[in-house]
């Protein structure tokens, strides 16, 4: 029990250290963004204030006997205050929007620059993913950002000015004395006013604990018909999906699904808007009751004369303001904790250092190409993961070598291959270049060695020649020729501005939305166009029919000569331009040597290869392009 309590002591000073790493985030997008809601929230509850004061004055005036000029000069005045303050406050409120917006642009972009700087294991961390993943839901929920701004803060500034206000007032109150001797005049009277004060409160925070408890559980409930929704709406706004919609009429199985989680949603809701609404009413009572309670202590001060009958309105209204913005803010500083809770993430993720280009050793210029690779009992495991990716994993790339690494997907490929090229470090061993570990060298120079293409690539909604370059100013010449490379020049020659021509309509009208098989040949192209002394393709094929796959291969063989390279696939095609093949199967090497060794052996090798065997010979490729030749000029007649 007594670990239940410590833990029960330091949530509130676990929240308050939260909310102010929230606080900081916010004030290094936008120094100005606090201050302008402070002034906002200023203005805006200083409207009431004002009419709270002023009709105590008027009263106070009246009981005085004031003359009609004077009271002119106090209405007066009272309007021109007025009007000044209901002019700032809509300055102020305008001004915090515009702010709210830049600090939500400001986080959207520190954002997005933090997921190109930080480390590719970090991206790569389940852990990670899903706080951002909890973080994006949150917004999406209830606004993220931008809504503890407007109305957290509102709620926050307005209980601290109004603490401010009711303090002056007691003060004022305990002050205000006569001779007599009562208790009017020592220390019980404040105490009696404070206890009326707080009474409110414990009511407000009994009725908001259990309006919370109901309230997380509904968030905890309707959490999956959020994530339902949010696929509902990013799978129908994908225009690609709506082919396969209407091919197989699935419109009613997406609305019904649809309509069916709206009315569960719905539901969920109502019920538990109903059950809050049982412990709203209790605290609006205590609030009423205090404020009799205050009227009658108060009003005693003004039996005695000790003040004017105007004072009694005006203090009375000053802590009628500051029960009820406690109370609001006791009322929403649940949901305002879940968004300090969800927004931690921001906080933890712009804080992340950027990735740590450990590596300074420049890498050795050689013009004859001889660097040379091994892998020293490579383990690995991936982030978050217990599971092996590949054990005990002993391999040497020789110079100028044709290497097929070919296996059944999941046998260890590609992550053989994001090791090599340094997305992650080894769980356990070294890869050493020229005998050097690969993480001492600088690691723009030792990637500057490797082409790499990937099964998901990535191009750019930029022209084909800075895809093909990644730069932007590409040498065209070379990019023409990696386009013949990758059997794509022709299709590129038809496009609005051939190679200057964007793909995709994402950042321009102009844009071209190509073929998968077309995507993948571009991005062979980007490789070859590297020029880099090792090359490596990890099933950047896979889309492209095994007799397009193997003429790509060919030709791209035959282009680099002199250069070493991995081809990487779990189809053969690969293997027939290749000096050595190295058979991977759950994340170990189990073969390695040539075609003819291996399939002069049982083994995994021989099953793949005799399975694909069709698809890759000279006959059958003859015949497959004497059929196209055909249909061609079928089309034409």
């Amino acid at each position: 029990m007594a670990t239940s309590k410590s833990s029960e002591k330091a949530m509130p000073k676990q929240t308050v250290h939260r909310a102010l790493r929230v606080v900081h985030v916010i004030q290094s997008l936008d120094p100005l963004a606090i201050p302008v809601e402070f002034l906002r929230a200023l203005t805006t509850v200083g409207i009431p204030y004002l009419n709270i004061a002023f009709l105590g004055l008027v009263l106070n005036q009246l009981q005085q006997h004031a003359t009609l000029p004077q009271m002119v000069l106090l209405v007066g005045l009272f309007l021109a205050i007025r009007y000044l303050l209901q002019l700032s406050s809509q300055w102020f409120a305008k001004l915090a929007e515009d702010h709210e917006s830049g600090v939500n642009r400001r986080l959207t972009r520190a954002t997005t620059e933090k997921l190109l700087t930080v480390s590719y294991t970090t991206l790569q961390d389940p852990d990670m993913r899903k706080q951002y993943a909890g973080a994006q839901a949150g917004q999406t929920f209830n606004g993220g950002m931008t809504s503890l701004m407007k109305d957290g803060m509102q709620d926050f500034f307005s209980l601290i000015i109004a603490i401010g206000f009711g303090v002056a007032t007691l003060i004022s109150l305990a002050r205000a004395t006569n001779h007599a001797t009562t208790w009017l005049n020592d220390f019980r009277y404040p105490l009696l006013i404070l206890a009326l004060l707080i009474f409110p409160i414990v009511v407000g925070s009994w009725s908001i604990h259990h309006s919370n408890q109901i309230q997380q559980e509904l968030i905890r409930k309707i959490i999956p018909s959020n994530r339902r929704f949010t696929y509902f709406y990013h799978f129908t706004e994908n225009m690609d999906n709506h082919e396969m919609i209407r091919l197989y009429q699935a419109s009613h199985l997406v609305m019904n699904n649809e309509r069916n989680d709206n009315n569960e949603f719905f539901g969920q809701l109502s019920q538990g808007y109903w059950q809050m609404a049982k412990f709203g009413h209790w605290p609006n009572l205590a609030i009423a009751l205090s404020v009799i309670g205050l009227y009658i202590l108060v009003g005693a001060k003004a039996l005695m004369g000790i003040i004017a009958i105007g004072s009694v309105m005006i203090a009375v209204g000053y802590f009628q303001q500051l029960m009820t913005a406690a109370y609001q803010f006791l009322q929403q500083v649940g949901m305002y904790v879940n968004m300090v809770d969800y927004l931690q993430f921001y906080a933890d993720f712009l804080a992340l250092p950027d990735h740590d280009k450990s590596g300074t050793l420049p890498v050795e210029k050689r013009n004859d190409n001889e660097f040379a690779i091994q892998f020293h009992d490579v383990s690995f495991k991936y982030p978050g993961s217990d599971q092996w990716a590949l054990r005990h994993v002993n391999l040497t790339l020789n110079i100028g070598e044709r290497l097929a690494l070919v296996g059944r997907n999941g046998s260890g490929k590609t992550t053989l291959i994001k090791l090599l090229v340094r997305l992650f470090k080894p769980t356990e061993g070294t890869i050493t270049l020229n005998d050097i570990d690969i993480q001492k060298y600088d690691e723009d120079e030792y990637r500057s060695l490797l082409g790499v293409v990937f099964q998901d690539f990535r191009l750019f909604a930029y022209s084909i020649a800075e895809n093909v370059a990644a730069t932007t100013d590409p040498d065209r010449a070379r990019v023409w020729e990696a386009l013949k490379v990758a059997d794509v020049a022709d299709r590129v020659k038809r496009m609005p501005k051939t190679i200057d021509t964007p793909i995709t309509t994402a950042l321009s009208d102009d844009g071209v939305t190509v073929s998968g098989g077309e995507a993948q040949k571009i991005a062979i192209a980007r490789a070859w166009y590297k020029d880099a002394p090792i090359m490596i393709l990890d099933e950047p094929t896979a889309a492209l029919d095994p007799i397009s796959e193997y003429e790509i291969y060919q030709r791209f063989d035959e282009l680099i000569e002199g250069k070493t390279a991995i081809y990487v696939s779990h189809r053969m095609s690969s293997t027939r331009f290749s000096q050595r093949i190295v058979v991977l199967d759950h994340g170990q090497i189990v073969q390695d040597g040539t075609h003819a060794s291996l399939m002069a052996h049982p083994g995994i090798y021989r099953d793949l290869f005799n399975a694909q065997a069709q698809y890759y010979t000279e006959d059958r490729i003859k015949a497959a392009r004497k059929k196209v030749a055909a249909t061609t000029t079928a089309v034409a007649d």
